[in-house]
């Protein structure tokens, strides 16, 4: 009776070498993979934090520009820092609104927050434990032939000096700072509207 062996065939299998190749080249797509994922993610909370900032602004300068136009009587305040203040007397006789500036509270008016629906968006969503903070940088109100931007496109105004007394031109930036890996990244986003205060005019 005959033995038979069937052939059998080797592998040497991975060598050292391409074992390797391999686990750096996996290792290279993975971490590619997830610093793709972080900045995808990062970019997703930064626009939905200034997307509440550009909400609470739009609504703001709004506001503002509202009372502004059917005030009986306008006052603007100068500061110190980067504020300005406004005074705005109602034509119905109501209270006066006293509007003015703070870092971390926003705009205020008569010391509380100026919108009844809508905080200043320094808290929040992605906004905790200080990884991103939001502040006001900026509120101006100065007179629009003052302002250099207008001038250079429009040239200067007309010389009624009733009508340069009465056209204004409200700037506010909110600042938003991203911490990461212990190095600060600012956003500023602006905005910038012209009020006509009719009680300088006529």
């Amino acid at each position: 009776m005959s033995n038979f062996h069937p052939k059998i065939r080797g592998s040497s299998g991975l060598t050292l070498i391409e074992l390797v190749t391999s686990m750096v080249i996996a290792s290279i797509a993975a971490l590619g993979l997830g610093v793709g994922i972080t900045s995808i993610v990062g970019f997703y909370q930064d626009d939905w934090v200034t997307k509440d900032v550009r909400f609470w602004g739009y609504e703001c300068m709004d506001y503002i520009i509202s009372e502004i136009e059917t005030a009986k009587k306008v006052e603007t305040r100068t500061y110190l820092a980067n504020y300005d203040g406004l005074l705005i007397s109602k034509s119905d006789g109501s209270q006066q609104l006293n509007i003015q500036g703070n870092e971390q509270e926003g705009l205020l008016s008569n010391g509380f927050p100026i919108l009844d629906y809508a905080n200043f968006p320094s808290s929040g969503v992605y906004r905790d434990e200080g990884q991103r903070t939001v502040a006001l940088d900026k509120f101006t109100v100065d007179l629009l032939a003052d302002d250099e931007e207008f001038r250079l496109r429009y040239g200067t105004m007309p010389s009624d000096s009733r009508l340069k007394q009465s056209l204004w031109i409200i700037e506010m930036v909110i600042s938003v700072t991203t911490k990461y890996h212990g190095e600060y990244f600012v956003e500023y986003v602006k905005f910038k509207r012209i009020a006509w205060a009719k009680d300088k005019y006529f």
